[in-house]
């Protein structure tokens, strides 16, 4: 911890970095931890690959984010919520010398063994979101500097990592309330987060809701449907919102595997999430592995989306019996 805190107040200009595809908890970990550093007077810039989702619109910090990096001089690389240089490949592609050279600080609570030698890492693959993490190691040495936009961005990496505090399990649950408390008391906008993330939702998502539940598959204890990129462009959506659809597939009685499908550009990728099964087990075996009970993966489609599909299906059905 020391060592962090060392790294940290020895650094003034300092590239945050955001992963791939970025989801809800890497965009409030990265601008929480950035605003924090701003107000003790570093110099902060924020990068990620690609650009993030239109629902995080409502946040003004959003545009402070950047999809293309400089490779300047900073004094401090950080990765927030990924541990490994795939995960910003449009950055790393060919520069991995770069990030070699630059202190590395790594903040993450993905169970990725992969990591650079020369990084400091803070690593709790227990935690349920990586502000869960962040703010553990910052409320008591950095309480001054917390004020309502940065308690906001911490609870919204908390209830969205655990869909509203549906999904903590185990020890996760006692950790969770006690930070998410704690935030609210510092007037953290519960209110705002609950209108602009899981009460915000266009006519044009329902009716894609629609044609992905209808397209949904029980098979033995696993519930599976599919959407196609051309369909996220007629609906105006991106994936960000399409994946909501996902946890309404999660409240279904019965299944505990759930499945969805989506096939962008020359790849399939698919989301496995369990109420029970250790789907990280699963994913080992197969091309990517992540969470307890929530995993991510991309495979090059061939030419049947519908076979690959049904062949994926088989091989979870397989594993998830051993």
């Amino acid at each position: 911890m020391n060592k962090i805190k060392k790294l940290l107040e020895s650094s003034n200009k300092i590239a945050i970095f955001g992963h791939e595809n970025i989801d809800w908890d890497c965009i409030w970990a990265m601008l929480w931890l950035g605003k924090l550093l701003e107000k003790q007077w570093k110099k902060i810039w924020y990068f990620t690959p690609s650009a993030p989702s239109k629902i995080f619109n409502f946040l003004p910090d959003i545009k402070k984010i950047k999809t293309n990096f400089d490779y300047k001089k900073y004094d401090l690389l950080v990765f927030t919520d990924f541990t490994w240089y795939s995960r910003i490949p449009k950055f790393t592609k060919d520069q991995e010398k770069y990030f070699d050279q630059n202190k590395l600080l790594i903040i993450d609570h993905h169970p990725e063994k992969k990591v650079a030698n020369h990084a400091t890492i803070k690593k709790d693959i227990m935690s349920i979101s990586t502000c869960d993490i962040i703010f553990e190691i910052t409320y008591k040495r950095r309480k001054k500097y917390y004020d309502k936009n940065i308690a906001t961005y911490l609870y919204l990496g908390l209830t969205t990592d655990s869909w509203n505090f549906r999904f903590d399990k185990w020890d996760q649950t006692p950790r969770l309330l006690k930070n998410a408390l704690a935030l609210i008391n510092l007037w953290a906008d519960k209110k705002s987060i609950i209108e602009n993330i899981f009460r915000s939702k266009t006519f044009e998502s329902i009716k894609f809701m629609q044609k992905v539940l209808d397209r949904m598959t029980q098979d033995w204890n696993i519930v599976y449907s599919y959407y196609q990129d051309t369909e996220l462009s007629k609906y105006k959506l991106d994936e960000e919102e399409a994946v909501y659809w996902q946890f309404v597939m999660q409240d279904i009685q019965g299944p505990d595997i759930v499945v969805l499908f989506k096939k962008m550009w020359n790849y399939i990728k698919w989301s496995l999430r369990s109420k029970k099964t250790d789907v990280s087990n699963i994913a080992q075996k197969l091309w990517w592995w992540w969470h307890r009970n929530a995993s991510w993966f991309k495979v090059e489609f061939k030419s049947d989306f519908n076979k690959q599909i049904k062949e994926i299906i088989k091989q979870i059905k397989i594993l998830s019996k051993k």
